[in-house]
Parts: structure tokens; C-alpha cells; sequence
């Protein structure tokens, strides 16, 4: 590898010298923000006369052998924007909106930096961007407005870049003179040199790539320049296509369905790369597999399944704006397609999925804790149908299957029950609910499952603000309310308040205020005007305000009654018929703090989604701490050296067993102070608790003598 400083003019010059944006790279996406401080400085180098501006570094590498092509490694983003520039002084020039003292300038910087005319290739343009550039920088270079790619980056930065040139004041002359001024290091490659590796190290800060960036980097690098186009065309830029041209979160949740543990966003790139490498496959493997899991991203996300009433339900489930959920859909889509599942076996397995997040939402439940349950839940399915058939049996349905294992989720995972969402649903305080989670649980209960022709998505509404959400008994209580109320006035404002009992939907919010009961029910003129009450609403949840002339607790009661009722009849509790051929275990993170492991039966034991069977709780702490130490022996090491839990010598109390050379760890103890051991342990070492999983034996099914031995 060389470097040196030199002037970016002269870097780019060159009658036979082409620089190429390697198809790895991303699109170009400088903001305005960054061309005007760049031109700005450009004003600056003008005015302060002799100067020069260090540009940043060009790292590149030879495209072949026989004439001068280069890959642009490192430094796209500038020498486009210094291109767009250069190419913006030269239209503006010729259209007379900028003064210039010489027309040999114009002709000088066109044939010497934006045009490369004695090159062999039938495109003559010195620069060449990836694909989905090209187009909008080709058209600017030969100054074709009719071409112009309206939605490019590259034609809106152009256009600032022109507008700034016609409007600075500076001549042609005064600008190129400045752009002269601009200093770069350029770094050379040589053929031994790794690209790869140069450019993790450029880009070690992450400041700059995103960590979808630096995986498709990875992915394409290692590439020849006919294999590289060949892997873009027909994977990378069809991923991009599917996740909108921002897949870093696609990546991590297909990384998180190979793995089956969540994936860091922010250590992607590194954790993805281990992946990889770990199972051995090529590099257009992975983008053939990743290309298929992204075409059912794109299906959910954008309702573009082959069934009308599948499309319903991605969209009631996209309405609930969390995306924990994605790494289940994507993963059961795949399987659906590719076992010939019928659009109605479908809609019933995103129909249970929809109940369970329903459920837990009434609950207040939190959403992070089902990260893991959806990581996980495909395999879980797929893992006792496969226990089936490898009996010879016939297999049950996955939706079966499915309620199966949602039931046995226990803690933070749990499905909750009647009677848990039975006092939830009346207790419930609704504003204390997402936005996101109440526009869901609204659009539900408003149009239950109508006919398809019948469904209108009321969500874009609410968002706009065009309906919202009534207290139907005011949240400030007038003397005509409290009298209404009765003597129990403040329990009953305070007890049903925000909860559903007392909401609706209306267009009407911002008039109804506190007025009456009466005139919320049939409206009232209001400055010259009549607002309309709830006997004229559209909306199936006032119809209950219709058929009553009073709103006391009564009606408040029996509303509720009426709701919860509509509630169970869209996510009713369920059951289901399969039973395991063999005696099923429940999966319980170590995360999962409301969980009880005394006087459970374990298994095994998962760690970073590597499973470990054991014999006991002992075997299971001893064990863990086998893997952590061949992880990380100096951090194990010096947690032995502290003489807490762990320790560097045997003791005498016999309390301590060995796990290696020099290092033991308390394990004469109960399972919750086993559970203590390890929680210090990872503390110290800063690993995530959602990486460990224990499987038990269900609690009815161990006995107190099973307990004693396993703990």
C-alpha cells in the first residue's frame, strides 16, 4: 500500500484513467448539509487567497492489468460530490449563469475531469457509480434534464451544487481555482495488499458505514468484478429493494432467526461475519438465502401476499409498531411457502400470533421481553412436529402446535389467561398504553372482523387526528356530572376514568369537552353550527351510548361487560388438542426474573444458542463455567483472583468445584444462590443475560426427591 499527499485535481486527471464505485459500495447518500459546508469552504479558500483545505484520504485499488481503472475503496461520497460540482461549473458556464473569463476553461475541465474520451469502454464518463446512480449522473454529465432521475440523491445535490454556483458571485474561475486548493492523501493499493482488511480498519469507528454497509462489503469485496455484478443484480440490490434501502435491521433479524439469540445492532457487522465463517458458507449462499427471507420481509411489511384477507392481517399486526415480531414472520412465511401452507393455514397461525400480543398489550406485558420468545418460537414448532414424524406419526397442524407452545410460556413470555385479562380489561388505564399499541387496539374493536369489503383502516385517521379518542364521562367533572354520578362521583370519575368502559372514537373530540351527557348523545349547536352526538356516529363502539339516556355506573359496568365480550370474541383464550410424543420441557430464560427455578428439574442448558445437556443444576453452573472460561480465561481468571463465588484454590469446606486449571466456583449451594453466582459473573463480565436459557421439567411433574438430587 502507498500513499501520498497530492492535489485532488490531480488525482483525477488522466486521459485514460476511470475510477469505479465498486458495486459493494452503498448509493450515494451525502446530504445537502455536507454539499453546502463543502462548498462554503470552497468559498473560503477563495477568499483566503494561497491556502489549501486537506479533503480526507482516496483509498483505491486496481480494477486490471492494462489501463488505468480504479476501485474507489474508501472516498465516494467526495470525489462524486467534487464531480457533481465540476459538473455544475460547466453547465452553469455554458448556460451563461456564471461568469467566466475564458471559454477554454469550460471545455478544459470537462474533457479533463468529468469526461475520460480516449477510454476503450463504450461510456465515456471518468466516474462510474454503482448502478442505481449511473442513470441520474449520467444524465447530468451530458446535461439532459429530461432524464433526470427526480428521486436520486444525486440529481438533488447536483441541483443545490448548481444553485449554488449561479448564486455565490465567484466566476468559473474562482471556484476551480478553489476546488485546486482541495488536498487529498492518495492511498494505492498493491496487489498483495488486502481490501477487506484496509477497509475495516478505515472504518473501525463505525462513524461513517452503517453495519449494512460493511456486511455487504464483506459479502462482495472478495469478489471478481463478474461475480461482484452478477451477486448485486441478483441479491444485494433485490435485499435493498425489499427493505427500502435501509436493511440493517432486516440483517439483524435474519442474523437472529440462524442464530436463534438477538443479535447486537451495533456489533452486527462483527457478529455477522462469525456467522458466516462459522457454518462454512459461501458468500453467495448467504446472499441467496438472506435474498429469500427479505422478499417475505417485503411481503409483510408492505401486504403483498396473494390472499386479500392475509394482507388484512399484516396490517392490523404492522399496526401495532413493534418489530420484535419479525424474525417469527419472516421464518414461518418461508416455511409456509415452501410446504405449500394454504393462504387460510396461514392467516390462522398470524391470526393466534395477533391474540397473543393483543392479550399481553391489554396485560402490560412489555414488548422487549418477547424479543426472545419470537427468536425462538419457529424452531420450538418445527421441533415437535419433527418429533412426530420421526415416530412415524401423522404430523399435527402448525397451528396446533403453535398454541401448544405459546401456552407453555412462562414469566415474561407468558400468554395470558381469562382471569389475569379479565381484571386487567377493567382496571386497564388505556392512556397508559403506546400510541402505537392504542391505535391497534382501537381499529380491533372497531371494526371486529367485518366482511373485507366492510374493513376500513381507521388508523391513518387517527394518526392524522381526524378521530380520537372520547371520555365519554369528562375528565373534568362539571356539578351536572357529579350530580349525575351521584354521591360515589369521585371513585367512579377516578376508578373508570381512562379505562375502555368510558372511551369511544369520534371526530368530534375537541367540541364535546364536558358538556352533558345528553348533548354528547345527541348533539347541540355550537356557534351557529350543530355538532353531532353519538346517535349519529358511525362508529360500531358509540352504539352502546344510543341505546342509553344516562351514563352512571351502571351503564359504566355494563359497557365494560359489552367490550370485554368483544374483546374475547376477536382474541379469544386458546386451546388446542396436540400433545408431545415426548414429555415436554419448558424453555426459561435466565433473564426472566419472575420465574421460580427451586425445585425444578433442568435438563440442559443454552448457551449463545449452542445447546448443552446436563444432569443437574451443579452440572449445569459447573458447565457454564467451562464455556465462559474457554471464552475468556483472564476475565475468569481474575474473577477467581477476587475470592467471591469463584476462587483460584479448592478450600476446604469441599463447597467448590473445579472447572479449570486453578479455578473453581461455588456450587454447594441452593438454585437460587446458584443463580446469584452466575449473575455476578456476568455482570463482571458484561454479557447479556438473554444469552442463557434453561430447559425444566414443568413443576407438577417434579417430585421433592427429583428436586433434591438435581439441585
Amino acid at each position: 500500500m502507498k500513499g501520498e499527499d497530492k492535489q485532488l485535481v490531480r488525482f483525477i486527471e488522466g486521459n485514460d484513467k476511470c475510477f469505479i464505485i465498486p458495486l459493494y459500495q452503498r448509493n450515494y447518500d451525502w446530504e445537502i448539509k455536507h454539499c453546502r459546508h463543502l462548498f462554503s469552504d470552497l468559498v473560503k479558500l477563495h477568499e483566503e487567497n494561497g491556502k489549501s483545505h486537506f479533503f480526507g484520504s482516496i483509498v483505491t485499488g486496481r480494477a486490471n492489468e492494462y489501463n488505468d481503472d480504479y476501485y474507489v475503496i474508501d472516498g465516494q461520497q467526495r470525489i462524486t460530490t467534487i464531480s457533481l460540482l465540476l459538473i455544475a461549473l460547466v453547465n452553469a458556464a455554458r448556460h451563461k449563469d456564471i461568469v467566466c473569463h475564458n471559454p477554454i476553461n469550460i471545455e478544459m475541465i470537462y474533457n479533463t475531469y468529468i469526461i475520460n474520451q480516449y477510454h476503450g469502454n463504450d461510456r465515456k464518463v471518468k466516474l462510474k457509480p454503482i448502478k442505481n446512480d449511473m442513470m441520474s449522473f449520467d444524465a447530468i454529465v451530458y446535461d439532459e434534464p429530461e432524464r433526470y432521475v427526480r428521486d436520486s440523491n444525486v440529481t438533488r445535490n447536483y441541483e443545490l451544487l448548481y444553485d449554488l454556483v449561479k448564486t455565490c458571485g465567484l466566476s468559473l474561475e474562482d471556484i476551480f481555482d478553489a476546488v485546486k486548493r482541495l488536498v487529498v492523501i492518495d492511498i494505492r493499493l498493491e496487489r498483495e495488499d488486502d481490501p477487506q482488511l484496509i477497509f475495516e480498519s478505515l472504518n473501525s469507528t463505525g462513524l461513517d458505514l452503517s453495519e449494512a454497509d460493511k456486511i455487504r462489503n464483506y459479502l462482495l469485496m472478495s469478489m471478481g468484478s463478474a461475480q461482484q455484478e452478477h451477486c448485486y443484480d441478483r441479491y444485494w440490490n433485490r435485499i435493498e429493494e425489499y427493505t427500502d434501502y435501509n436493511p440493517t435491521m432486516f440483517i439483524r433479524d435474519y442474523l437472529t432467526i440462524r442464530n436463534r439469540t438477538i443479535s447486537n445492532i451495533d456489533n452486527l457487522y462483527f457478529e455477522f461475519k462469525t456467522f458466516v465463517e462459522r457454518e462454512g458458507l459461501s458468500r453467495e449462499e448467504v446472499m441467496a438465502e438472506m435474498t429469500e427471507y427479505a422478499r417475505y420481509y417485503h411481503m409483510f411489511n408492505k401486504f403483498k401476499s396473494e390472499s386479500t384477507r392475509l394482507n388484512v392481517k399484516f396490517r392490523q399486526l404492522a399496526t401495532i409498531g413493534s418489530t420484535v415480531g419479525m424474525t417469527f414472520y419472516m421464518v414461518f412465511l418461508k416455511h409456509a411457502y415452501d410446504n405449500g401452507l394454504t393462504a387460510e393455514e396461514m392467516f390462522e397461525v398470524f391470526d393466534i400470533i395477533e391474540g397473543y400480543w393483543a392479550r399481553r398489550i391489554m396485560c402490560g406485558y412489555p414488548a422487549n421481553a418477547m424479543n426472545k420468545a419470537f427468536a425462538v418460537l419457529h424452531h420450538d414448532v418445527i421441533r415437535l412436529i419433527r418429533e412426530e414424524t420421526s415416530r412415524g406419526l401423522h404430523a399435527s397442524s402448525y397451528a396446533e402446535v403453535l398454541k401448544f407452545v405459546l401456552l407453555k410460556r412462562q414469566g415474561n413470555g407468558v400468554y395470558p389467561g381469562d382471569s389475569t385479562l379479565s381484571e386487567e380489561f377493567k382496571t386497564r388505564q388505556v392512556y397508559r398504553i403506546p400510541m402505537a399499541y392504542r391505535y391497534f387496539l382501537f381499529e380491533r374493536m372497531e371494526n371486529c372482523d367485518n366482511a373485507e369489503g366492510k374493513w376500513e383502516n381507521i388508523v391513518p385517521h387517527m394518526m392524522e387526528g381526524d378521530y380520537t379518542i372520547e371520555h365519554i364521562m369528562p375528565q373534568t367533572l362539571s356539578s351536572t356530572w357529579r350530580q349525575q354520578l351521584g354521591d360515589e362521583a369521585e371513585r367512579i370519575h377516578s376508578q373508570y376514568l381512562h379505562t375502555f368502559a368510558n372511551l369511544t372514537l369520534t371526530g368530534y373530540n375537541s367540541s364535546y369537552g364536558n358538556r352533558p351527557f345528553a348533548d354528547k348523545k345527541y348533539g347541540y349547536d355550537y356557534k351557529g353550527k350543530h355538532v353531532y352526538g353519538f346517535n349519529d356516529s358511525h362508529f360500531s363502539l358509540s352504539n352502546y351510548m344510543k341505546k342509553v339516556e344516562e351514563w352512571t355506573e351502571k351503564e359504566l359496568i355494563e359497557r365494560q361487560e359489552l367490550l370485554y365480550k368483544r374483546f374475547l370474541a376477536l382474541w379469544p383464550m386458546i386451546t388446542t388438542s396436540f400433545k408431545p410424543v415426548e414429555k415436554e420441557t419448558d424453555r426459561v430464560g435466565f433473564d426472566d426474573e419472575e420465574t421460580e427455578l427451586t425445585g425444578r428439574y433442568i435438563i440442559a442448558f443454552t448457551y449463545k444458542g449452542e445447546r448443552h445437556k446436563v444432569a443437574s443444576w451443579k452440572d449445569m453452573l459447573v458447565s457454564l463455567c467451562r464455556l465462559l472460561y474457554a471464552e475468556s480465561p483472564s476475565s475468569m481468571r481474575i474473577l477467581c483472583n477476587a475470592q467471591l463465588w469463584l476462587h483460584d484454590n479448592s478450600g476446604t469446606d469441599n463447597g467448590r468445584t473445579k472447572f479449570a486449571d486453578g479455578c473453581y466456583v461455588y456450587s454447594s449451594c441452593s438454585t437460587k444462590t446458584k443463580m446469584s453466582v452466575i449473575r455476578h459473573i456476568f455482570n463482571k463480565m458484561n454479557l447479556p443475560a438473554s444469552d442463557l436459557e434453561f430447559e425444566l421439567v414443568p413443576l407438577a411433574e417434579a417430585s421433592s426427591s427429583i428436586s433434591e438430587s438435581n439441585d
